[in-house]
C-alpha cells in the first residue's frame, strides 16, 4: 500500500506541482538508511524507508512545503538536527519530556518545529506515529497514527484538491 500512496504522490506532484517536483532530491540508497539506523541505534519503519528511497527530502534551500507549512527534510539534515536535539537533553532541555531520543524529525517547518515519526512513544500512543514538535509549546499532539495514514492523508488531500500549503 505505501509504494502505490507514494507512486500516486509522485504522478500527481509531476503533474499539479511541477516546480516542486523539480526540487525533490533523488532517493537515498539503503546503504544511506542503515547508516541512518547504526548512528542512531534504531531501526525505521518500512514505510519510512520506501519514503526516502523514493526521494531524500528537497532541496535544502527551498523552504516550499509539501504540505501545510512543513517541507521535507533531507535525511543529511535529519540526522544533523536529532544529533543536536538528542545533546540537548538534560541540559538544554531539563523537561525530558520536552525532547525524546526515539523522535526522528522529518518536516519542519522552518522555525525549529516539526513532524516527527516517534520510535519508543514514552508519552504514550503507538510505536511509529507522528507527532507535532512545536519548539514554543510542551504538548506534542498525535497528529497522524503511522507514516502510512500521513501518506494517505497527504495522497487522497492532493488527489481531491484539497492540499492545504501555507
Amino acid at each position: 500500500m505505501v509504494e502505490q500512496l507514494i507512486a500516486r504522490m509522485d504522478r500527481w506532484l509531476a503533474a499539479n506541482r511541477p516546480h516542486y517536483y523539480a526540487l525533490l532530491r533523488t532517493g537515498a540508497s539503503d546503504a544511506d538508511l542503515d547508516a541512518f539506523e547504526s548512528r542512531f541505534a534504531i531501526k525505521l519503519p518500512v514505510a519510512f524507508r520506501h519514503l526516502y528511497r523514493w526521494r531524500n527530502g528537497q532541496d535544502p534551500a527551498s523552504y516550499d512545503a509539501i504540505q501545510h507549512n512543513r517541507s521535507f527534510c533531507a535525511l543529511e539534515d535529519i540526522a544533523e538536527t536529532k544529533a543536536m536535539l538528542d545533546g540537548m537533553i538534560g541540559f538544554d532541555f531539563e523537561d525530558v519530556r520536552y525532547w525524546r531520543r526515539g523522535w526522528i524529525p522529518f518536516l519542519h517547518n522552518g522555525g525549529g518545529s516539526y513532524l516527527c515519526l516517534d520510535l519508543a512513544a514514552q508519552d504514550g500512543g503507538e510505536i511509529g506515529q507522528l507527532i507535532a514538535f512545536w519548539k514554543q509549546d510542551r504538548d506534542r499532539p498525535v497528529e497522524f497514527a503511522s507514516m502510512e495514514a500521513w501518506l494517505k492523508t497527504l495522497v487522497t488531500s492532493m488527489e481531491h484538491g484539497t492540499l492545504e500549503l501555507v
